[in-house]
């Protein structure tokens, strides 16, 4: 739906006589000087430069930004002097302990200076240099579907980010630089698809299931926990593991590289569920429920044929049957790693008793040895 401003400015007669009057050098100066705090931010450490924390200061540090926002709902910068006719933007996620982690802004910072981009920090060439088929095939494979991943963990933040109100500007700063972060993997692993010139593998109708009931999460809570903590823990568990079986450096980089931009998203979803319960303790239940429900997603992600066989052949480095035996034992004690890594995040977070409830826990006794 289109929003029209309060008037026309081109027939706003006054707005007119007073631009030409400000064009003419008449100046009115009634903004200066605004009515409020003027501390003076400086860089703590100088070879960071001037960061967000740094200029946590008074009325314009995100310390002071209270638990509920009322009546802050225009696109004003936090700490900028209000007037009346700001117009409403509509945003309805105005609670703090809903949206924030006590580490979200040292992340954003983190995620600038560690930004990598894939057509040159890469080594292609060496990577079109490789002919065994079926580590081409594999590889092409997982990372078809690392691209599925990649997609939803760009959208997820991309479809609340107007919602939450702009006085968490550090943590929307952040949601934008995850989106930046996805869209670098997207384009990366699908280069390594193409690079070796065996082209994308097929998509995943389980991991895509699951991921779009990820996708649809009803609030914002149990979206940062389903993609961030959930989906990030066995996303960064799966670069990890393509990590381990590169057999090139380019590999092992691209491994790497997207392993370090997913930890910041599972620091942040981490941070965000355990400030988020200790200010609302009550809602550890809801989210417990949701984690009941939503847990089974990893099996149809992380667990699909279309990520689980190739790691297998990766792993293996051939179909003999004494090879896959222990790529498949490597896959077992992965995915064993993965869940116990989950948990533990979860534990920390204040999801206390996880490791009990979960039915991924449970997954763990079953698998065949």
């Amino acid at each position: 739906m289109a929003y029209y401003a309060d008037r026309d400015f081109f027939a706003d007669d006054k707005l007119i006589e007073f631009f030409n009057q400000i064009m003419a050098g008449n100046l009115d100066l009634s903004w200066y000087p605004a009515d409020g705090e003027r501390p003076q931010a400086r860089p703590a450490q100088r070879q960071r430069g001037l960061t967000y924390a740094d200029c946590n200061l008074g009325a314009y540090g995100y310390d002071a930004i209270p638990e509920f926002l009322r009546n802050r709902y225009s696109m004003a910068a936090r700490g900028s002097q209000l007037v009346p006719g700001l117009p409403d933007l509509g945003y309805s996620i105005n609670r703090k302990s809903d949206v924030w982690s006590d580490n979200v802004a040292a992340l954003y910072e983190e995620s600038k200076a560690r930004r990598w981009a894939p057509a040159v920090d890469i080594g292609w060439n060496e990577l079109a240099a490789q002919a065994d088929e079926l580590h081409e095939s594999a590889m092409a494979q997982a990372a078809t579907l690392l691209q599925e991943v990649s997609l939803v963990a760009l959208e997820a933040p991309s479809r609340w980010v107007f919602y939450i109100n702009q006085e968490f500007l550090e943590l929307k700063s952040f949601l934008c630089a995850q989106m930046i972060d996805e869209a670098r993997h997207i384009e990366a692993w699908r280069k390594r698809a193409l690079v070796s010139g065996q082209g994308l593998g097929r998509a995943s109708v389980a991991a895509e299931q699951a991921l779009k009931e990820l996708l649809s999460a009803e609030t914002y809570p149990e979206a940062s926990l389903g993609t961030n903590l959930l989906l990030g823990s066995f996303s960064l568990a799966m670069y990890r593991a393509l990590a381990a079986v590169a057999t090139t450096p380019a590999d092992r980089r691209l491994a790497t590289l997207s392993m370090q931009d997913v930890a910041r998203s599972v620091a942040y979803g981490t941070g965000q569920v355990r400030y988020h319960l200790a200010h609302q303790p009550h809602k550890v239940v809801a989210l417990s429920d949701y984690l009941d429900r939503t847990e089974h997603t990893v099996i149809g992600i992380a667990g699909s044929p279309e990520f689980l066989e190739p790691l297998i052949l990766l792993a293996a480095g051939s179909r003999e049957r004494g090879a896959l035996a222990r790529g498949s034992a490597f896959a077992r004690r992965w995915f064993e790693t993965a869940i116990g890594d989950y948990l533990e995040r979860c534990e920390r977070s204040g999801l206390a008793g996880r490791r009990g409830r979960s039915k991924l826990a449970h997954l763990v006794g079953t698998l065949s040895t």
